[in-house]
Parts: C-alpha cells; structure tokens; sequence
C-alpha cells in the first residue's frame, strides 16, 4: 500500500505530537518520514530549437549539502522534452542511490501538473516520457514533486545550458 502525499503529510503533523508516537514502532515510523525531508533533487532541461541542441541537469541535496550532479546532452528536443528527460535521468540516480523518499524540484510547471495529474498529458511525445516518469516513481517509498521559480532553480539551469553546449557538430 502507498499513501499519496496528502495522507503522508496528515500522518507526519499526527506523529509529530509525542503522546501520538508511544508506540516504538510509530517513533520509527515518525523517524523514516522526518528523513524524507533531507533528501532534494533539483532539475531542470535548456533547449534552443535553431542549433537543435539541448541539454539536462540536476542536483541531488541530503540536508542542503550536494552529493551528485549531472549535466548531458541530448539532440533535437524540445524544452518539455528536456524537463522531462531531466526528471528520468534524476529519478534513476535516486533509485540507484537508494534515495527513495525525494522531494524534486523543477521549474516547469507543465511537467509538475502533468507529473501530478492536475493537468492531461496530450501530446504523443510526451505521454512516452510521463509513462515513463510515472513508472519510475512507483519504485520511491514517497516522493513530492513541486514547482520552484526559475531562480530559485539556478544550480540545475547552469547544469542544463552546460550540457546543452556540450554538442559536437
């Protein structure tokens, strides 16, 4: 059984109160979601459509102190394409790292109402890559993805224009 993001915020207020948590198997309960918190994944995907060239990149924080990032370049995609090839390459670290309770930033609206299912995935392209993403996260014990401003993405943008310039012509 998963809980989705609203019961697992309900859970962690209840447990938060000490007499709620007199059990030991709910203090270790309480515990495991307090870790959730510390593990971040910032991503973000560059496109220009008149070289063709994009680019992905991502960072993943434990507590605010940087562990991983990646910055690659892929041909001929669009900028939705390379937000969402980003959130692919980023959750596959996470799974092989074991980071199974990440809280994902991007600054992609689209993709995080998509991602969330507060918007419809219409397009043929990117329903392969939402199936995609969608699959991936079924692997996370928790997972949040929520939208940040540009600026306050800027680690993972840099990442992203780096990898789009990586292109060899």
């Amino acid at each position: 059984m998963k809980l989705n993001r609203k019961e697992i915020e309900a859970l962690k207020h209840h447990l938060k109160n000490k007499e709620n948590r007199k059990n030991s198997e709910l203090d270790i309960l309480y515990k495991k979601l307090k870790v959730e918190n510390s593990i971040t994944l910032y991503i973000d995907g560059a496109s220009d459509l008149h070289s063709k060239t994009a680019g992905i990149g991502g960072v993943i924080y434990n507590s605010d102190k940087e562990i991983f990032s990646f910055s690659e370049y892929l041909h001929d995609s669009t900028n939705n394409e390379a937000e969402y090839k980003a959130l692919i390459v980023g959750l596959k670290y996470l799974l092989e790292f074991k980071l199974l309770n990440p809280i994902i930033f991007s600054d992609s609206e689209l993709i995080v109402k998509q991602v969330n299912g507060e918007y419809k995935v219409k397009n043929e392209r990117m329903k392969v890559l939402h199936s995609e993403v969608i699959s991936l996260l079924d692997n996370f014990e928790s997972w949040r993805l929520t939208h940040i401003l540009r600026e306050k993405n800027k680690v993972a943008d840099q990442l992203a224009n780096e990898g789009r310039k990586k292109a060899t012509f």
